[in-house]
């Protein structure tokens, strides 16, 4: 009786499988699955890699034409699986969507006549860390470098760190690899991006995933699409003399060039947003930064089909080592950078003159760096109150009442103050024979008062207009005050 009774129950599940089961075999929506296309996926979906959260990931690959691939992501109900067929080109794509940020680790199976399966996948927040040598500095090396290192175990929070390459035209792969931040990987990933990373999965408690693509003595040019840069005649006359330009340690020279192979391929996975430490090698035309800036930005922007937001680290003052074409070269190019980050959608900038060495061009206080980017994006990303004001004051505009020229600056709602204790420094005023006099300056809220008994008519000011002397001038949360000056006529004198 009982192996009756054990024999109808079977009958019973065969048939209500037939009708109504959902493995892949049986269920209508997803047919036997049967493929004799190869399967060779884009690198740009890898195991150990963070998956920016809820957005579209598009997989790519190649296959055999006519044939079909299909995948399936274990964050999706088991019974759902994306199938496409191989186009004639040999080229196939499929577009997934990612969940919210989470811990658990999944995996991306994609089968064509055979599967191949992707590991140990994280969803969270996705940052490109790019720039010049600053970007590039790594963890070793900075101050303290030797402990960060050993203390760089971060298993939720993972590095690709972009091979270096150039190229003439646009690059589809990668080459690099994702690795899970341990001491070993982070010894040599950007120091700059691991002190951002690490702050936002402090605060965040969620992966992140850091992309480093960075080469030293680059200039903005090469990082930016050549075509976009030729179309714009200010900036297609520079290029011509960029491109002409020999970097005795080899490094990349050529408008577009580094573009193509280390920004480029990386469209393709989905980003929260960028940060980007760049500028001393536009030091020769400091005047053009903000508007290559803002085209090489909205050139990326467009590559990712998203307007991300972008931060910037400001360069430290520095000595003047090189012949550049420019008089006052750095804190010129400080003040473009600053002008940049205002006149570029959702953007902002971060201040190092209190952490540079103006014998250093790459000084050792990275941690800072990274720190203040972190606020940037933790208060204007995502919204954290407590970070909202750690933002950098700069220049907004200036006003005049007799002998005095009284300067506005933006993000100093909370006033101004010393690092010192002293009056503020490095502040200088103008009447209309251009000549510059040391001004007396005092505080008032959110602005400085500006005089001097050597210009009874000021029409201009500025403020750090430096190679190798600071600024006292500081936010009331301790953030320095960018370098400015009011006008826009060309300094004919060089600082002695």
């Amino acid at each position: 009786m009982r192996m009756m009774r054990i024999f109808l129950i079977s009958i019973v599940c065969a048939i209500f499988s037939a009708c109504y089961g959902n493995n892949e075999n049986d269920n209508p929506a997803n047919e036997i699955f049967q493929s004799n296309s190869i399967v060779i996926v884009n690198p740009s979906l890898q195991s150990n890699m963070v998956l920016q959260q809820n957005s579209e990931f598009t997989i790519t690959g190649k296959g055999t034409s006519g044939e079909k691939i299909r995948v399936q992501c274990a964050w999706e109900n088991p019974d759902i699986f994306h199938v496409t067929e191989v186009e004639s080109t040999g080229k196939w794509s499929i577009a997934i969507q990612t969940p919210s940020a989470s811990k658990t680790a999944y995996s991306i199976v994609v089968q064509g006549k055979s599967k191949l399966s992707f590991d140990n996948i994280l969803i969270g927040e996705v940052w490109l860390c790019a720039g010049q040598s600053n970007m590039y500095w790594l963890l070793k090396d900075v101050e303290n470098g030797e402990e960060e290192v050993n203390n760089a175990t971060y298993p939720k929070i993972r590095l690709l760190n972009m091979t270096r390459a150039i190229s003439d035209t646009p690059v589809d792969d990668i080459t690099a690899e994702w690795k899970i931040c341990t001491p070993d990987n982070a010894r040599y990933f950007s120091a700059v991006g691991y002190f951002f990373g690490r702050k936002l999965f402090q605060e965040m408690d969620i992966p992140i995933g850091l992309i480093a693509s960075n080469w030293g003595n680059t200039g903005a040019e090469v990082w930016t699409d050549r075509n976009l840069i030729m179309a714009i005649p200010e900036l297609a006359e520079e290029a011509a003399r960029v491109d002409a330009r020999v970097h005795s340690d080899g490094s990349p020279n050529k408008v577009g060039s580094t573009y193509n192979s280390m920004i480029y391929p990386l469209r393709t996975i989905p980003i929260a947003g960028v940060i980007w430490y760049q500028g001393e090698n536009n030091q020769d035309k400091p005047y053009l930064y903000p508007l290559l800036l803002k085209t090489m930005v909205e050139g990326w922007r467009k590559d990712w089909n998203k307007e991300f937001p972008f931060y910037i680290a400001q360069i430290c003052p520095y000595k003047r080592e090189w012949n550049y074409l420019t008089n006052y070269s750095n804190p010129a190019v400080r003040f473009m950078q600053a002008q940049a980050s205002e006149q570029i959608a959702n953007c902002g900038i971060e201040v190092n003159d209190d952490l540079g060495d103006i014998n250093n061009i790459h000084p050792i206080k990275k941690q800072d760096v990274g720190l203040r980017l972190a606020w940037l994006a933790l208060g204007k990303t995502y919204g954290k109150n407590e970070f909202s004001g750690m933002r950098c004051p700069v220049y907004n505009n200036y006003e005049l009442a007799g002998n005095q020229i009284i300067i506005h600056f933006k993000y100093a709602e909370s006033g101004l103050k010393t690092s010192d204790s002293e009056p503020p420094s490095m502040f200088e005023i103008a009447g209309e024979d251009h000549q510059f006099y040391p001004a007396n300056a005092t505080i008032t809220g959110n602005t400085v008062v500006l005089s001097s008994p050597s210009v009874a008519k000021p029409i201009a000011a500025r403020m750090g207009w430096s190679y190798v002397r600071l600024t006292n001038l500081r936010a009331a949360n301790g953030l320095p005050v960018s370098v400015f000056r009011t006008y826009e006529w060309n300094d004919e004198k060089e600082e002695q």
